[in-house]
């Protein structure tokens, strides 16, 4: 009963996400994500909804958990549990490096240098690999659609954000949409 809670709060958490992003995408003048200043209801809101995701997904996969019977679990436990430290390691440790306020949307300068001279979404990246390793040791069915959703929403969130960081930073933002990739 927990477990299908867990799941479905997750999961309209991210659907609520998909769907005020798909609105901002659609409607002019509404702006969800990047949000428009630290206090207002979409920073509020985004962050409401991602911890809804996350938190839940989090519970799911420890109740969720079974011992796998399938070939190779160590394997697949060492080798995921890897993928996981190293992809959100490195995740927290670009998001430091870029601040985390601006990594939430407010402008407090374009991040050129370092792992953003190689991929415009590092972080993003980053999490996939994270993400990879989750699935890896999770090997449950309910959690890698909440982890599919996650790395979708990932794919998806530069399509949105691209468009407020270019009227936020202009030519600087183009030239560098031009020269660096969007992923790798």
């Amino acid at each position: 009963m927990i477990e299908q809670i867990a799941f479905l709060v997750s999961l309209l958490s991210v659907i609520s996400i998909f769907a005020l992003s798909a609105v901002s995408m659609k409607v002019e003048g509404f702006q969800f994500f990047p949000p428009p200043s630290k206090g207002s209801w979409q920073h509020r809101s985004f962050k409401l909804l991602f911890r809804g995701f996350v938190y839940p997904l989090i519970v799911l996969t420890i109740l969720a958990f079974e011992f796998s019977t399938a070939p190779f679990p160590i394997a697949r436990y060492v080798f995921g549990t890897g993928l996981l430290i190293i992809g959100f390691g490195l995740a927290f440790r670009i998001t430091f490096s870029m601040g985390w306020r601006n990594a939430f949307g407010e402008k407090q300068g374009l991040k050129t240098k370092g792992w953003f001279a190689s991929s415009r979404n590092p972080v993003y990246v980053a999490t996939w690999i994270g993400i990879a390793g989750w699935a890896l040791i999770s090997f449950q069915t309910s959690v890698a659609i909440l982890l599919s959703a996650w790395a979708l929403m990932y794919l998806l969130a530069p399509i949105v954000e691209e468009p407020w960081l270019e009227m936020q930073y202009g030519q600087e933002y183009r030239d560098y949409k031009s020269e660096v990739p969007r992923f790798f």
